[in-house]
């Protein structure tokens, strides 16, 4: 595995490179710089002082305060020589001339050019003064001294010990090293800790980013920061959300992709049973019709009431084929996507009696006791010829399967259509399986009335339809079967 270091630690060790170098550079700098940098100050320090000396020059009081203040500041040596064309002159540290001319130093020169000790030649025709160094011969030490013509012609001399701008100048340089030191550690605090504050929240996009390639959402960047790496993690934010939604639609997809795989396979096999289902009902008819049709066709011997009889028979029989293949074409009709509704208002305790004044004959001949609980007007939206199906279906059920003098009541309440029927009751693993086409309760077998056996089924697709619901439950001494729109 490849090996890796903090951003941190990278930041930090690049900053600190950055403050030793630029230190570094201050040190050199200061090293070789700052002897030339101190002397030309003094230079100019020096050469200022010549200039006020000369504007005041024919101030003696004056001129001999400006000198005073100079050699106490300084440590400097002053003299002042005449204009002749030949003298001579001596170099004294710490002192000064009086200006009235009676002291003068022993040296040997011109108006123009003067010999110094060591064989330094000074000429002031460029400039009005010049700059030179030398040895003292008294205290051996280095001179830095300065000729400058006053005005009227006459002459200053200015010494300053030398050796004293190098010394100040290595102790500002050993003074500088120390500071930088000092300031090199505390750099090295500062660029650690700022580090950890520049790469904190690269560090933490890096962990989102990571758990974000983990499909974990979970963490959120709460930086504040108004920079690129604020703006960086805004959008990482957003990216994750995305993510999060896409990824969440795409397993609500999948899952829906696998329902509708498992109701196409599910469908595949109820198809399969049904044709297997529709097979079976018809067969037998099929096989009535065509016995006693055989038997009209060939034995003419028949009286005629077995004619009436085997007619009979054939008709029944054609009904109930009729009856099954109109079912079978209403139920493919409902589950087809393509069927709209007709939805109207309409009043469904009228459509009630109607439909129980229709099979009034059927509940007569069982002598069944009916009891209604509802109002008088109901009024609901629905596509009054399927409603009226489904009722017609779910009250014929109920007659189908009330025992001999038993007893059906319908109670409507809030849209909620509850028909119970007196009888034996439905096993509780059967009561979701009723609704599917052709299938009935092994308790139930014996059909007493007739009908398709997809009553149920066409009952459960019209509800669908109407995004109601549907069910049924046993009760003490019967079944409850329930809708509501």
């Amino acid at each position: 595995m490849k090996k890796t270091f903090s951003i941190s630690y990278k930041w930090a060790a690049i900053l600190a490179v950055m403050v030793i170098v630029l230190l570094s550079i201050g040190l050199l700098i200061n090293k070789f710089f700052f002897y030339d940098y101190y002397l030309s100050k003094e230079k100019q320090e020096i050469v200022q002082f010549a200039e006020d000396l000369s504007n005041s020059y024919s101030d003696a009081e004056k001129a001999g305060e400006i000198i005073d203040a100079f050699v106490l500041k300084k440590q400097a040596s002053v003299r002042i020589y005449s204009g002749d064309d030949n003298f001579d002159f001596s170099f004294n540290m710490m002192m000064h001339s009086e200006l009235n001319g009676n002291s003068r130093g022993q040296g040997k020169g011109n108006n123009r050019k003067i010999t110094l000790p060591h064989g330094i030649e000074v000429d002031l025709t460029k400039d009005g003064y010049v700059f030179f160094d030398f040895e003292h011969d008294d205290i051996r030490t280095q001179l830095l001294g300065l000729i400058y013509e006053l005005e009227g012609g006459d002459r200053v001399l200015i010494t300053l010990p030398f050796e004293g701008i190098n010394q100040t100048a290595d102790i500002a340089i050993q003074f500088n090293i120390i500071i930088v030191s000092i300031l090199l550690a505390v750099a090295m605090v500062i660029v650690i800790f700022l580090s950890k504050g520049m790469t904190k929240p690269i560090i933490q996009l890096s962990s989102m980013t990571k758990k974000i390639s983990e499909l974990d959402f979970s963490e959120s960047y709460k930086g504040k920061s108004n920079d690129e790496i604020g703006l960086l993690g805004e959008n990482i934010n957003t990216m994750s959300f995305a993510l999060e939604n896409a990824l969440s639609e795409l397993k609500t997809a999948n899952n829906q992709l696998k329902l509708d795989i498992e109701e196409k396979e599910k469908n595949v096999q109820m198809r399969k049973t049904l044709i297997a289902n529709i097979s079976h009902e018809l067969k037998t008819p099929i096989a009535l019709v065509m016995s006693y049709s055989e038997g009209l066709s060939e034995n003419f011997e028949l009286d005629k009431d077995k004619k009436d009889y085997y007619l009979s028979v054939i008709s029944k029989e054609a009904e109930h084929m009729d009856a099954l293949v109109r079912d079978l074409l209403d139920l493919t009709e409902l589950e087809y996507d393509a069927f709209k509704l007709d939805l109207n208002k309409l009043d469904l305790s009228s459509l009630i009696d109607e439909i129980i004044d229709r099979y009034a004959y059927l509940i007569k001949e069982k002598r069944i006791r009916v009891e209604l609980d509802k109002e008088d007007i109901i009024e609901v939206t629905a596509d009054k010829k399927r409603l009226e199906q489904a009722v017609t279906n779910l009250i014929l059920n109920a007659i189908e399967y009330t025992t001999e003098e038993g007893l059906i009541k319908i109670m409507v309440q809030n849209n909620r259509v509850s028909i119970y029927n007196s009888g034996s009751h439905i096993p509780d693993s059967d009561l979701e399986r009723i609704w599917t086409s052709f299938y009935k309760s092994k308790k139930l077998k014996d059909r007493r009335i007739g009908g398709s056996g997809i009553g149920l089924s066409i009952v459960r697709a019209i509800i669908d339809k109407h995004q109601g619901g549907y069910g049924a439950y046993n009760e003490e001494n019967g079944v409850t079967f329930w809708f509501e729109l």
